[in-house]
């Protein structure tokens, strides 16, 4: 691992007579290309202890549901499995982590805890940092991005084509994996669990979650299921992938939501597309089309919520001049306004908004251009522009199994100007991009998109 990855936040300054070392495994959901984890197991073989791997499962996580508990607990169940296969101890308690973890910090020598962004996420890490007692020594590892944070820039950087470089430059230093290292002390440990994961659907009836989205039909969860439509994407589509805007196709990877739980890693993606590409059997252009989102853009999202602390607030995620055009055309007559319900029951004018709608609202996927054009019909039939920036965040963070995340918190951004720039004045949107319908119906077959999700969703409600 490249010691880049690792904040070393205390040392502790006493000596202890300590039991294990223990791993919060919060953010980096998996055992595969997990640095924080190889590091943890380290540090146990170093002081000859055994390792205990700490989850958090808080029924009243921010925004989050049955859908996003689903399909996360489909990959906590694969992870501890394979964790006491290792030899680890696994304690898995309900309620908030943050406070479930203090009470097993006194027998630990130290703790581990993987890169949170989001700011909710450094609060919890935060406390429990302000919480422990200068005995602990604390390291905080950086394993879900290929250049980590805090290295690849030290400050918001203004677009894709700022940090680019920077990346560029870097990564070859972070292909920093090489295996599972063993863990030697595999001591049992007598901290129980308050769950075994072995009944998911009962587990879930019983955590009081919102029951208001159902589980995807479609997405399953766990680093098995993420690497076996990985696999499919390489084998059948990544050399059609520069024509994945078209959402007539399924050019897309669909790993969006096995990244947003930490379930696979984008390195490890990553080295299986230069795997690929030394082989010869992908194309060097569908190669760097595919590296471009997963690395740079991706990165750039982690850099936008990690360094701008108003990702979140409509008056403060864009930029001066976004703004400025937004003001100048706050009084623009609108052609259409609905309501949040409305559009929440795809109940509008605009058959191919409501497609995307439908396939949010049953499956937590919608094609990624539809993403862009679903968000800017929001902006042009809400009332206001901030209105039009709540309902997007609420309808992503709600429906969307990969909501909640860097991402998506960047990609509404972006729809207001961040990340972008200045276009054509015109009526509403002034100098924001605009999208239409006939924009849709001359790049693409989009009737096809449609006819797809009405089958998609009638299959699986018959």
């Amino acid at each position: 691992m490249n010691k880049n990855r690792l904040i070393e936040i205390q040392q502790g300054n006493t000596t202890k007579q300590a039991s294990y070392v223990l791993y919060w495994m919060q953010q980096s959901q998996r055992v595969h290309y997990n640095h924080a984890l190889n590091h943890a197991i380290d540090l146990a073989n170093q002081k000859n202890l055994p390792l205990v791997v700490f989850f958090g499962l808080n029924p009243k996580y921010p925004d989050a549901n049955l859908r996003h508990f689903k399909f996360m607990l489909e990959g906590l169940k694969e992870v501890k499995h394979i964790l006491i296969h290792f030899g680890a101890n696994v304690v898995i308690k309900i309620g908030k982590p943050e406070e479930l973890i203090l009470e097993l910090l006194n027998d630990a020598d130290t703790l581990v805890m993987d890169q949170g962004y989001l700011k909710h996420q450094k609060d919890m890490r935060q406390f429990v940092i302000n919480q422990a007692d200068a005995s602990l020594n604390i390291d905080i590892v950086d394993t879900d991005l290929i250049v980590p944070v805090h290295i690849a820039s030290q400050k918001a950087e203004y677009g894709a084509y700022t940090i680019r470089p920077k990346l560029k430059k870097l990564y070859p230093y972070y292909r920093d994996f090489d295996k599972i290292h063993v863990l030697n002390n595999q001591q049992a440990i007598p901290i129980k669990s308050d769950t075994e994961l072995n009944d998911i659907d009962h587990l879930l009836s019983l955590l009081d979650l919102d029951e208001s989205v159902k589980p995807s039909p479609i997405y399953k969860g766990g680093y098995i299921e993420g690497t076996k439509v990985f696999a499919a994407f390489l084998m059948n589509t990544l050399n059609q992938y520069e024509k994945s805007n078209d959402p007539s196709t399924d050019y897309t990877s669909h790993m969006s939501m096995y990244l947003h739980f930490g379930q696979i890693s984008s390195l490890d993606l990553l080295e299986r597309l230069f795997y690929q590409l030394n082989q010869g059997l992908i194309e060097g252009s569908a190669f760097d089309a595919y590296v471009e989102q997963l690395f740079i853009r991706r990165e750039l999202a982690f850099n936008y919520i990690y360094y701008h602390a108003g990702y979140d607030s409509f008056h403060r995620m864009t930029e001066p001049w976004a703004y400025m055009t937004m003001n100048e055309h706050a009084l623009d007559t609108r052609d259409y306004i609905y309501t949040c319900d409305q559009l929440e029951h795809a109940k509008t004018h605009d058959i191919y908004f409501n497609a995307a709608m439908l396939e949010m609202y049953h499956t937590g996927y919608m094609h990624n251009y539809m993403r862009m054009y679903w968000a800017k019909k929001i902006i042009e039939w809400m009332p206001t522009y901030e209105q039009a920036y709540q309902t997007i965040i609420y309808l992503n963070n709600k429906y969307f199994i990969d909501g909640r995340d860097a991402n998506s918190y960047a990609g509404v951004a972006w729809c207001f100007g961040k990340h972008d720039r200045a276009w054509t004045e015109r009526k509403i949107f002034g100098k924001l991009r605009y999208m239409n319908a006939s924009g849709l119906e001359r790049k693409f077959d989009i009737m096809s998109y449609v006819e797809k999700i009405n089958h998609i969703i009638h299959s699986n409600l018959d």
